[in-house]
Protein backbone atom coordinates (compact mmCIF):
# COMPACT_ATOMS: atom_id res chain seq x y z
CA UNK A 1 0.00 0.00 0.00
CA UNK A 2 1.74 3.29 -0.98
CA UNK A 3 0.97 6.10 1.42
CA UNK A 4 -0.69 9.31 -0.18
CA UNK A 5 0.68 12.46 0.63
CA UNK A 6 -3.07 13.36 1.67
CA UNK A 7 -2.82 10.37 4.34
CA UNK A 8 0.60 12.10 5.97
CA UNK A 9 -1.33 15.29 5.97
CA UNK A 10 -4.81 13.44 7.69
CA UNK A 11 -2.02 11.38 10.40
CA UNK A 12 -0.21 14.86 11.29
CA UNK A 13 -3.33 16.42 11.98
CA UNK A 14 -4.20 14.06 14.22
CA UNK A 15 -1.08 13.90 16.04
CA UNK A 16 -0.74 17.35 16.47
CA UNK A 17 -4.59 17.65 18.03
CA UNK A 18 -3.40 15.09 20.28
CA UNK A 19 -0.17 16.87 20.88
CA UNK A 20 -2.56 19.86 22.43
CA UNK A 21 -5.47 17.41 24.10
CA UNK A 22 -2.15 15.88 25.93
CA UNK A 23 -2.06 19.77 27.95
CA UNK A 24 -5.69 19.61 28.68
CA UNK A 25 -7.35 18.70 31.76
CA UNK A 26 -10.31 16.45 31.10
CA UNK A 27 -9.38 15.32 27.23
CA UNK A 28 -7.35 12.35 28.24
CA UNK A 29 -10.36 9.44 26.52
CA UNK A 30 -9.92 12.34 23.34
CA UNK A 31 -6.23 11.77 23.10
CA UNK A 32 -6.54 8.42 23.77
CA UNK A 33 -8.81 8.15 20.89
CA UNK A 34 -6.86 9.95 18.33
CA UNK A 35 -3.59 8.11 19.50
CA UNK A 36 -5.05 4.67 18.27
CA UNK A 37 -6.43 6.10 15.41
CA UNK A 38 -3.25 7.03 14.28
CA UNK A 39 -1.40 3.70 15.46
CA UNK A 40 -3.91 1.89 13.39
CA UNK A 41 -2.69 4.14 10.39
CA UNK A 42 0.49 3.91 10.95
CA UNK A 43 0.51 -0.08 11.79
CA UNK A 44 -0.60 -0.27 7.54
CA UNK A 45 1.88 1.25 5.84
CA UNK A 46 5.24 -0.93 5.20
CA UNK A 47 8.74 1.16 5.63
CA UNK A 48 9.30 1.30 1.90
CA UNK A 49 5.64 2.36 1.02
CA UNK A 50 6.52 5.98 2.59
CA UNK A 51 6.52 8.52 -0.59
CA UNK A 52 8.85 11.35 0.27
CA UNK A 53 8.70 14.79 -0.65
CA UNK A 54 11.84 16.45 -0.70
CA UNK A 55 10.69 19.65 -1.31
CA UNK A 56 7.68 20.17 0.59
CA UNK A 57 10.30 18.88 3.61
CA UNK A 58 12.94 21.96 2.58
CA UNK A 59 9.57 24.42 1.90
CA UNK A 60 8.22 23.53 5.50
CA UNK A 61 12.19 23.81 7.38
CA UNK A 62 12.56 26.88 5.62
CA UNK A 63 8.80 28.16 6.65
CA UNK A 64 10.00 26.80 9.97
CA UNK A 65 12.98 28.77 10.45
CA UNK A 66 11.75 32.07 9.10
CA UNK A 67 8.97 31.58 12.53
CA UNK A 68 11.14 30.87 14.67
CA UNK A 69 13.20 33.97 13.56
CA UNK A 70 10.27 35.68 14.47
CA UNK A 71 9.60 34.50 17.39
CA UNK A 72 13.33 34.82 18.75
CA UNK A 73 12.52 38.22 18.55
CA UNK A 74 9.54 38.88 20.13
CA UNK A 75 10.54 36.16 23.26
CA UNK A 76 14.02 38.67 23.21
CA UNK A 77 11.48 41.32 24.62
CA UNK A 78 9.59 39.19 26.99
CA UNK A 79 11.78 37.06 29.23
CA UNK A 80 8.98 35.86 31.12
CA UNK A 81 7.22 34.05 28.95
CA UNK A 82 7.69 30.61 28.89
CA UNK A 83 9.46 29.96 25.69
CA UNK A 84 11.55 32.22 26.73
CA UNK A 85 12.33 30.65 29.89
CA UNK A 86 12.62 27.07 28.46
CA UNK A 87 15.29 28.29 25.91
CA UNK A 88 16.85 31.13 28.20
CA UNK A 89 17.22 27.61 30.83
CA UNK A 90 18.84 25.64 28.27
CA UNK A 91 21.37 28.46 26.91
CA UNK A 92 22.35 28.67 30.83
CA UNK A 93 22.90 25.51 31.05
CA UNK A 94 25.04 25.41 28.22
CA UNK A 95 26.78 28.50 29.10
CA UNK A 96 27.58 27.10 32.47
CA UNK A 97 29.86 24.29 30.98
CA UNK A 98 27.14 21.82 30.73
CA UNK A 99 27.88 19.64 27.89
CA UNK A 100 24.83 17.60 27.58
CA UNK A 101 21.87 18.88 28.56
CA UNK A 102 18.85 16.33 29.23
CA UNK A 103 14.91 17.28 29.24
CA UNK A 104 15.38 16.77 32.97
CA UNK A 105 17.98 19.52 33.88
CA UNK A 106 15.48 22.09 32.06
CA UNK A 107 13.14 20.69 33.74
CA UNK A 108 14.93 20.82 37.18
CA UNK A 109 15.83 24.49 36.33
CA UNK A 110 11.85 25.85 36.00
CA UNK A 111 10.62 23.77 38.95
CA UNK A 112 7.95 26.24 38.92
CA UNK A 113 6.43 26.08 35.53
CA UNK A 114 3.20 23.80 35.74
CA UNK A 115 3.34 23.86 32.14
CA UNK A 116 6.71 23.06 31.12
CA UNK A 117 6.40 19.94 29.41
CA UNK A 118 3.59 20.91 26.87
CA UNK A 119 5.18 23.83 25.77
CA UNK A 120 8.34 22.19 25.90
CA UNK A 121 6.89 19.52 23.23
CA UNK A 122 5.98 22.44 20.67
CA UNK A 123 9.24 23.59 20.73
CA UNK A 124 10.37 20.45 19.38
CA UNK A 125 8.09 19.71 16.98
CA UNK A 126 7.57 21.34 13.05
CA UNK A 127 3.44 22.43 13.19
CA UNK A 128 1.13 24.65 11.99
CA UNK A 129 0.37 25.83 15.84
CA UNK A 130 3.52 25.14 17.48
CA UNK A 131 5.69 27.45 19.69
CA UNK A 132 8.98 27.47 16.58
CA UNK A 133 10.91 24.83 16.59
CA UNK A 134 14.66 24.89 18.01
CA UNK A 135 15.46 21.57 19.63
CA UNK A 136 15.69 18.41 18.55
CA UNK A 137 15.96 15.31 21.10
CA UNK A 138 17.90 12.34 21.25
CA UNK A 139 16.49 9.96 24.11
CA UNK A 140 16.57 12.31 27.12
CA UNK A 141 19.33 14.60 25.88
CA UNK A 142 18.49 17.96 24.11
CA UNK A 143 19.84 19.76 21.53
CA UNK A 144 19.37 22.66 19.68
CA UNK A 145 17.82 22.36 16.25
CA UNK A 146 20.76 23.00 13.94
CA UNK A 147 18.95 25.05 10.99
CA UNK A 148 18.45 27.46 13.86
CA UNK A 149 20.92 27.39 15.65
CA UNK A 150 22.66 30.86 13.91
CA UNK A 151 19.52 32.76 14.98
CA UNK A 152 19.44 31.22 18.86
CA UNK A 153 23.32 32.69 18.81
CA UNK A 154 22.26 35.67 17.84
CA UNK A 155 19.47 35.80 20.12
CA UNK A 156 21.88 34.40 23.10
CA UNK A 157 24.11 37.91 22.39
CA UNK A 158 20.76 39.81 22.85
CA UNK A 159 19.73 38.44 25.76
CA UNK A 160 22.59 37.67 27.77
CA UNK A 161 24.53 40.75 26.46
CA UNK A 162 25.63 42.17 30.16
CA UNK A 163 25.41 38.14 32.07
CA UNK A 164 28.32 36.29 32.87
CA UNK A 165 26.16 33.28 33.29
Amino acid sequence: MKISTFQLSELKKKLESVAFLVSKTGAEKEAHSKIIQCLVLLSELEPNDVITNTMTSTKNNSDEINKVSRRLKLWAKRPNQINSKILNAFLKLERSGISVITENNLKNELLEEKSFESNFAQMKIIAEKNHGKVFDQYGENIVLWPPVTSNIREYEKVVFRNKEI
